[in-house]
């Protein structure tokens, strides 16, 4: 299992929301290419970017951002306000790696596997995030009536495919994952690889979720806060190597 540090953007500021409420957020000092360089020099080699002005608006925003980032040569994933197929073509040209999709997979369902079929499950990563009954989008602002299991009727076919699911009660809590929804996503999704998403606090969650089976978990406020440290989180992916 890989730990990915993440980096919220709002406004071109690294901020930290707590369960995804726009007016409970936390304001870093970090300039976010500075952060980025810092994660590269620890050796971590991948970034999940999340665009939050963009989540919010409909519309992606942090473009630019996202080619300066691309410098430091992470493999970078980024998601926030995707609407369309030119979006993605912009965000792999200004140097993502992967483009995260969330809101169109509830929404368009056959819209986002069009795209993976043209141009390759690797250029996706799925975002489903749920409040442990329903998925919400639009930057969690929406509620839907939507399950998870009902979405993944239709991408459990696609083999390897990545799909990040925040539990949005963890999300910013520092309370611990909820390593019983992974264990169960892996259990009854065994083809696709699950990335897991809110409340890691420390190297002892990692390793729990590294024992669901999980492909990845996204590590974002444990390390703004410097409970976790890049180089920690380094070493525990080279341990699983």
């Amino acid at each position: 299992m890989i730990a990915i540090p993440a980096i919220d953007m709002i406004d071109g500021k690294v901020v930290r929301l707590f369960q995804g409420d726009y007016t409970k957020q936390t304001a870093y000092a970090w300039d976010p290419f500075a952060y980025a360089l810092e994660i590269k020099k620890s050796g971590i080699e991948h970034l999940h970017l999340v665009d939050l002005s963009g989540a919010k608006a409909g519309k992606v925003i942090h473009l630019e951002l996202l080619k300066k980032l691309s410098t430091t040569e992470l493999a970078i994933d980024f998601g926030g306000g995707v609407k369309s197929k030119e979006d993605v073509e912009k965000i792999l040209q200004n140097g993502a790696s992967q483009v995260v999709i969330g809101s169109l997979c509830v929404t368009a369902p056959e819209t986002v596997l069009s795209w993976i079929d043209e141009m390759g499950t690797e250029r996706f990563i799925l975002a489903l995030d749920t409040d442990g009954t329903y998925l919400k989008i639009n930057g969690w602002q929406q509620q839907t009536d939507v399950t998870l299991d009902e979405i993944m009727t239709h991408f459990q076919e696609l083999d390897g495919l990545c799909i990040l699911t925040t539990d949005i009660r963890k999300d910013g809590t520092g309370s611990g994952p909820n390593v019983g929804l992974y264990r169960d996503l892996v259990k009854r999704f065994p083809n696709q690889r699950w990335i897991a998403s809110g409340g890691v606090e420390t190297i002892t969650d990692l390793e729990a979720l590294r024992q669901t089976g999980c492909y990845g978990s996204v590590v974002g406020k444990s390390l703004l806060d410097g409970k976790i440290t890049l180089n920690e989180l380094n070493r525990f992916n080279n341990a699983g190597i």
